[in-house]
Formats: structure tokens, sequence, C-alpha cells
């Protein structure tokens, strides 16, 4: 981190949180973190000013050269939108005033940014997320400028919403809590290649230190709670935050009353809830219960420090943040739905209906019962990933990683040059673990291979496989290594290959024919066709998504950028001149890696649909996405930022989760 400058967009107030232990350890290492914010018509930095904290609003950078760019560029885009928007019925229902003044403040944004990024010159930008729109402006520009990004969960995404589908699109890396996060962002089309779990850099620190016995009598004490008096906290989501009918609140507080010697009720409020809303309800809440504490901007962590028992009323990232706190929870269901997840994951009791507080009564008396603590247990390892005090080290180490990444790549990366016979094939195998994939592979190549001059070289990372083998004849190299890494395994093969020609193929996939092949290699890397057995596609070449990421083409309308899937191969010359396969880089991102480095010098990759190989049984691919191998995904996206094709075809990208 020393020299580093890292810019930090920061909007909600109750979000500084998150980043201030970042900052703090940034300056320690010797960085500087430089936050900004818009200048919108909430007060977005009103959270920084009250902490002293430094930062600069978008707008200082609109410069007369800026607002001369920003004048023309909304003129010309006016002109072409008023003839694009109008085909479409549904922007008649957006009112122009709306359209003009979001689009003004797009342009405007978007060019301060850039303004911004060529002033201060950041090194890395760091935000909640990339979904706003400020947070996709920064995502475009750092792409645009070859700047990481890299973001962090904002809350629980517990929402259904098609925003899920687009956290990853110019994140360098996407930092989340856990892997339940994970799993849902997954599902929602989000690159697993870009996202890793690191915990929660706020809840993990705050623990340590609200929990103390001092921090807690202090607090008490600020609010005015006697002691000996229980804590009731109840954790208002947005839905109910805006309820104004009395009867509501009057369900809810009653059979409370009869508790007042003993308990004291505090409302923490959701700050998406408009203020005028607040005020309406504490009113009316006040009438009921007058001794009710009702807060809106309060430090949540502090009031779920001193709480004995939480009340969740729907659904707030507060909940599981209270989980972790190991406070006993009760929970009621969202005012439009039935379903109550929290219950539904044994980590909650059920307050419901309102005014249900049996559950309540029995844990203040009993303890909390067994089947729900061992759901929290569960829950919190799902969900926080470890709590264990080092997730803001982590997150540190996630971003010096990419900054030494970047410092690496700036220099050359050679192999050994390496005598050969002119006009040999040498193909290059690793052995893998699966015994039944790799003689598949080796049968093929003795069944189909037509060249006069060819040779196998069979990199064993497993002992066992190569035994359960038995004698394998012909011109065959057997190398040992112990290292189970494609790109490692696939240099050690080239290394001790004697061919002009390089053929790399991993177990598994069955040789059938290339004609032109060789011939194609001069001076350029090539990739064919591979089919499934049942002939369906299983790789027409490599494409990049929506989200910057490889995948393999099966629709053969779609042109490929890169070549793989399981076969690629390249003259030896080629191979040297690039510094052969990165060794520290996802073994199914080891194809495409090479293919990005081919194009810096100008060499050519080739996809030819001619040939043909089959994907007999699928291995190496998929074994190295584990939480521990972050590294090797992560350093793919660092090393290529701003050089990685990418789709904005979004409407192909989300066809599955576009379906109504």
């Amino acid at each position: 981190m020393k020299g580093k400058k890292i810019a930090c967009f920061l909007a909600l107030p109750h979000h500084t949180r998150f980043f201030l232990p970042l900052r703090e350890e940034i300056k320690k290492q010797g960085g500087d973190l430089l936050f900004i914010t818009p200048l919108a018509d909430y007060p977005y930095e009103i959270d920084m000013m009250k902490k002293g904290l430094t930062f600069r609003y978008f707008v200082d950078y609109k410069t007369p050269e800026v607002r001369d760019k920003v004048d023309t560029s909304t003129m010309k885009f006016f002109d072409d939108w008023a003839r694009m928007c109008f085909k479409w019925e549904g922007f008649s229902r957006w009112p122009l005033f709306k359209q003009t003044w979001l689009l003004g403040e797009l342009a405007e944004e978007y060019f301060c940014m850039e303004k911004f990024i060529e002033v201060e010159k950041p090194d890395m930008f760091i935000a909640h997320h990339e979904c706003a729109r400020w947070g996709k402006i920064i995502g475009h520009l750092s792409l645009k400028n070859k700047i990481p990004f890299v973001t962090f969960q904002e809350g629980d995404y517990y929402a259904r919403t098609l925003g899920n589908a687009v956290h990853t699109e110019y994140s360098t890396a996407d930092l989340l809590w856990g892997n339940v996060t994970k799993k849902r962002l997954t599902g929602y089309t989000c690159s697993p290649d870009k996202m890793l779990t690191i915990g929660n850099t706020h809840i993990d620190g705050a623990m340590k230190v609200y929990n103390k016995h001092t921090m807690i009598e202090s607090i008490r004490q600020e609010l005015g709670i006697p002691s000996g008096k229980k804590v009731i906290l109840f954790l208002v989501g947005v839905k109910y935050g805006g309820i104004k009918e009395k009867d509501i609140w009057h369900g809810l507080l009653q059979g409370l009353h009869d508790m007042d010697k003993d308990v004291v009720c505090i409302f923490k409020w959701h700050p998406n809830v408009a203020r005028k809303t607040v005020d309406d309800i504490t009113e009316i809440i006040k009438g009921l219960h007058p001794s009710v504490i009702i807060l809106v901007d309060y430090e949540p962590y502090r009031l779920i420090a001193i709480s004995d028992y939480c009340i969740i009323l729907g659904q707030t990232t507060l909940a599981i943040e209270a989980i972790a706190f190991g406070k006993p929870v009760f929970s009621i269901p969202d005012p439009d739905t039935m379903d109550d997840p929290y219950v539904d994951m044994r980590v909650a009791q059920t307050a419901f209906p309102i005014g249900n507080w049996s559950n309540l009564f029995n844990t203040m008396s009993k303890g909390m019962p067994a089947d729900i603590q061992s759901g929290i247990d569960n829950f919190i390892a799902d969900n926080f990933y470890k709590l264990d005090g080092k997730t803001v080290e982590r997150a540190i180490g996630v971003m010096s990683y990419i900054f030494n990444v970047r410092e690496r790549k700036k220099k050359s990366s050679d192999v050994e040059h390496q005598a050969f016979t002119e006009g040999r094939v040498s193909f290059v195998i690793p052995s893998g673990d699966d015994a039944e994939a790799l003689l598949a592979t080796l049968t093929s190549l003795s069944q189909n291979v037509k060249y006069n001059d060819w040779e196998v070289v069979l990199v064993a990372n497993n002992e066992n496989v190569i035994q359960l083998l038995g004698d394998i004849s012909g011109d065959l190299k057997i190398v040992t290594e112990k290292n189970s890494g494609l790109g490692k395994l696939y240099n050690e093969g080239a290394k001790n290959a004697s061919g002009e020609f390089l053929i790399f193929m991993r177990p598994g996939i069955v040789y059938f024919k290339d004609q032109g092949l060789v011939k194609n290699m001069d001076g350029a890397i090539c990739g064919v066709a591979i089919k499934n057995p049942d002939m369906s596609p299983y790789c027409f070449g490599i494409g990049y998504d929506f989200n910057s990421t490889p995948y393999r083409i099966e629709d053969q309308s779609r042109q490929p950028d890169s070549v793989g899937g399981g076969f690629i191969a390249m003259r030896r010359v080629v191979f040297e001149a690039l510094g052969g396969f990165d060794e520290e880089v996802a073994n199914h991102l080891v194809e495409p890696d090479i293919c990005l480095k081919a194009k810096e010098p100008g060499i050519p990759v080739q996809y030819l649909s001619e040939c043909l190989v089959f994907n007999y049984r699928e291995t190496f691919f998929g074994e190295d996405v584990s939480e521990e191998n972050w590294k090797n995904r992560v350093k793919f996206f660092a090393k290529w930022i701003g050089t990685i094709p990418k789709s904005d075809d979004f409407l192909y990208f989300a066809k599955d989760i576009m379906k109504v």
C-alpha cells in the first residue's frame, strides 16, 4: 500500500463504517485513501462531515473545459435520444423532465469523474458494489484508464431484483461477506471468478470494540437506560418503516406494557425511510408507549451491542449482523409476504402474528433453544466467512496482490530456448487424476494422428494414474511434475518436448482430426472445434461475456476472441516468445490468458472450425475455484485490466434470468 493513492466512492451515511477500518490500515501502511461523493439531492456527505473526514465532490472537478464538454455532449446525446427513445412506448411513461434531469446529471458526473482521474491519478478505486449509476461511471472509466476497481458487499442482498446481475461488470474483484451472497450473485450470472469471500470489514472489528463491558455501560448511560433493565431492540426494515397505521403499532407493542419496569424498547429505523415518515410514526408510537426510544441516525452496532433481544421487522441487513453478535433474534415477515427467511433458516424465532411474544418470553426465562443456536452457528459460517478479526487484513491482502500483479506484468517473462526437431509435432498432455480420461486421450492419438513425425510428452502429476495405465507403447516420454496447475504442467511438458509444433491437450480430450492445423500454426495460436460425444457443442472458441469473463462458446454464430477448451496449439517460437503459460493463473483461465498475451505483440489467434476433437470427460477445469486459491483467478483480471474484451450485449448475457 505504500505510496498508493486509492479513491473511495462513498454515498449512504450508514456505509461509511465499512471503509473506515480499511482507511486506517491503508494509512498505517503508508497509502492514502481519498473519499469522493456526488452532490445529489440526498446529503451523502453528511456522515463524513460528522466524522471529520476529508472528501471531494464530483463537481469539484467541473472546470470550464469540463463544463463545455458536458454541454456539448449532452446536446449531442439528446439529439440521438429523442430519435431513439420514442420508438418504445414505455418511455412515454417516463416524464421528459425526469429524463432530462437524470441524463444531464449523468453527463456531468461522467466528465467530472474523468477529470478527477486526470488530476488525482488514483492507483485504484474502491466502492460498495458498482450497481448505482456512480458505480457504473467509475467502473467504465476505470476500465478505460486501466485502473483496478475493487468492490465490496454493501449489505444483505436478499432482494430478488435484476440489479443483482450487474455486480461484477467492471469489478477487478468483488469482495463479499460469505458464500451465501456468492451463490446468490452467481445465480444472477455474476462472475464467480471475480467474487471472493473475506467477511464483513466492519462487524469483525466492531464486535471487539462494542462488546467490551465498559463500552456497553457507556452507551447505556448515553441513552439513559437504567442499570438492570433489559433492552429489546426493534430493527425496522424499509417496508415496515413507511407504515403509518396506528393499529399495526398498537398490536406490536401490546403485551410489552407490563414489562416497562424490566425492559426498555428501542426502535432503530432504516435510514432509507423518509424523515417526515419517521417523525409521523414516532408521534404514533410515543402516544401508545411514551418510554420507547426511537433512533434513525444512531450507530446501529452500538445499539446491537447493548441489546439483549432483537425484533426484526421485515428484511434488513442489520438482522444478520445482530445474529453475528450472538443476539437472540425474533422475526416478523415483511407486510407483503408470509415468507420469513430468518425463521426458515432456523436462526430466528417467529414473532408472528404481530403481538405474539410467546417465543420472546420463553427465551427470556429459559434461554435460546438448542436448535436455533445450531442454526446460527451454520448461518454465521455461510454469511460471514470467518469472524476472526482478520477481514480487513484479507481485504488489504487482495488489494495489495492486485498492485503486485500490475507491477510484475511490466517485467518480461521469457522461457528458456529449447532445441527442437524441425517439422516434429509434440502433444503435451498432463496425466491428471482420471486414468480413464487419460487413456481415452492417448488411445485417440494412436488411432487418429496422421503426422509422419510426432511424439507424446506425458507430464505425470499423479503417479497412481500412470501405474494404472500399465505398459504404453509408442513414442512416449513421461515427465514427473507434482504441481497440479495446468500452466505449470504444460510448461514442463514443452520444456521436455522436442517438436517444432506444440499441441497442448488436457486429459479427456479425444483427438479426431486437425487437417491444416500445423500450417495455420505458422506464427499464430490455434484452437479447434470441440464437441461432446453426442455431437452437441462443447467449445467453439472462447468468448468474453458482460463481466469480461471468459466462457466456452457453444453458439457457432458467435465470433470467438480466444481459443481453448482443453486444446490449444502453437509453434515453439511463439510459445517461447510469449514466455509460456502463466503458472499462477487458474487452470480454466490459462488458455485465454496466453491468447491475451499474444495480442500485445500482434500474434494472431485463430479458431479452426474444420478441425475437430471431442470432450470425452472434463478434467482440470473447475478444480481451482476454492476460496484459498483466489489469487489464481484474480491475477487474470488484474493483469488484463482494460485489455480483456467485453460484451455489452446484456440481453444475450442475461437471457435466462429475464424470462418471465
